[in-house]
C-alpha cells in the first residue's frame, strides 16, 4: 500500500514510517520541513509533501492523491488534532481514502466526557464531528502510556521537565516522583511496538470499518517499575511523595478554573495535563484491557525488564 503519514518526523511518526517501510509498504510523508527526518529515512520515501500551516488544503489534497491509507502522527496539540485533522479529512474525502488511523495513542477515552483531560477533548471532539460528518470511519489505537512519556524524554510529552515522574541521577540513581500509592497495574507501550501494531492494524482487512483498538506492551504498577530497575541495574530507585491523590485533584480544579476565569486555558492547560496523568496512573480510571493485543501475532509485545536493559536512557 501507499501509506500517507502526516507528522512523519515526529516522536511516534518516525517508528510509524520505519514499520511501514519495513512491512513493504511505499510511504509518503507529509510535514512542514523534511530536513528534520533523518536522510536514510526520507531516501526511502516514495515522497515528501510540506505544508505550510494546518490549513494547508492544496498541500492535504496533493498529499492524499493516489494513496491507500493514512496514519495522523501528529502530537495532542489542539490545533492539529481537530483543526487540521479535520481539513485532512476532508481532503482524505475528495481521494476516496477510506482507510484513517487518527491521533489517539494514549488512554481510553472513547466514552469520556469533554473536561477530564485537556489534551484528550480535541481528539474527543474529532472522533464525534468524524462520525456526524464523514463517511469515512476512522480507527483509533489505545496503549497506555508512551514509553519515552513515562521516562521523561526530553520533548516526548507531558511528563518532563518540572512534571517529571522518572528523574535520572547521577551514578544510576533514580527517583520517581510519585503522586498517590503506586499500586495500580498501568498499561504501557513503547513506540516501536505501537508502531507495529498501528501499520498492522491500519493495512489489515476490515480497517476501512474503523472503530477502536487497545494494544499495549506490558502492564505493571510503578512501585514494579521501581522493583524491577533495582533488580537490573544494581542502582537505587528512590520513591518521592509528591503529595496524596485527593490533594492533587484540588490543585487540578484551582488550577483549571483559576486558568479558565482568566481567560488562559490555552495557555496554561499543558501544565494541567501532567496532573491529571498523574491521577489517571494510580487511579487506572480509564486503563485499557489490550484485547486486540492477539489480533496480529507478529506485532511484538517489548516487557518492562526488556525496555530498561535496552535503554540507556532509563
Amino acid at each position: 500500500m501507499l501509506i500517507l503519514i502526516p507528522g512523519a518526523t515526529g516522536r511516534l511518526g518516525l517508528y510509524i514510517v520505519r514499520s511501514a517501510i519495513q512491512r513493504g509498504h511505499r510511504v509518503r510523508a507529509l510535514g512542514r520541513n523534511a530536513e528534520k527526518m533523518p536522510q536514510d529515512l526520507r531516501a526511502q520515501l516514495e515522497s515528501f509533501v510540506e505544508m505550510t500551516d494546518f490549513g494547508d488544503s492544496v498541500a492535504f489534497d496533493r498529499a492524499c492523491a493516489g494513496v491507500d491509507a493514512i496514519i495522523v502522527a501528529w502530537n495532542e496539540e489542539p490545533r492539529l488534532v481537530l483543526d487540521a485533522q479535520l481539513v485532512l479529512l476532508r481532503a482524505a474525502e475528495r481521494a476516496a481514502i477510506q482507510r484513517f488511523h487518527a491521533v489517539s495513542w494514549n488512554t481510553d477515552w472513547e466514552h469520556m466526557p469533554l473536561g477530564v483531560i485537556e489534551s484528550y477533548d480535541a481528539m474527543i471532539c474529532f472522533a464525534r464531528q468524524a462520525l456526524l460528518t464523514s463517511p469515512i470511519k476512522p480507527l483509533y489505537t489505545f496503549c497506555g502510556v508512551l514509553a519515552k512519556t513515562l521516562f521523561g524524554v526530553p520533548g516526548a510529552g507531558s511528563l518532563e521537565g518540572d512534571a517529571s515522574l522518572w528523574v535520572r541521577k547521577e551514578g544510576g540513581e533514580r527517583v520517581i516522583n510519585l503522586i498517590g500509592a503506586g499500586k495500580t497495574p498501568t498499561p504501557f507501550s513503547t513506540e516501536e511496538d505501537v508502531a507495529e501494531f498501528t501499520v498492522a492494524l491500519t493495512t489489515s482487512d476490515g480497517a476501512e470499518n474503523g472503530g477502536y483498538f487497545r494494544f499495549c506492551s506490558d502492564v505493571f504498577s510503578i512501585l514494579d517499575l521501581k522493583e524491577t530497575y533495582e533488580q537490573l541495574r544494581g542502582s537505587k530507585c528512590h520513591i518521592n511523595h509528591v503529595m496524596d491523590v485527593t490533594t492533587c485533584k484540588q490543585m487540578i480544579k484551582q488550577a483549571r478554573d483559576d486558568a479558565i476565569r482568566n481567560g488562559e486555558l490555552h495557555k496554561r492547560f499543558k501544565n494541567i495535563v501532567g496532573l491529571v496523568y498523574a491521577v489517571f496512573l494510580d487511579e487506572g480510571c480509564y486503563n485499557i484491557e489490550p484485547v486486540d493485543a492477539e489480533k496480529f501475532p507478529d506485532v511484538p509485545r517489548t516487557t518492562l525488564k526488556e525496555y530498561i536493559l535496552a535503554n540507556e536512557w532509563v
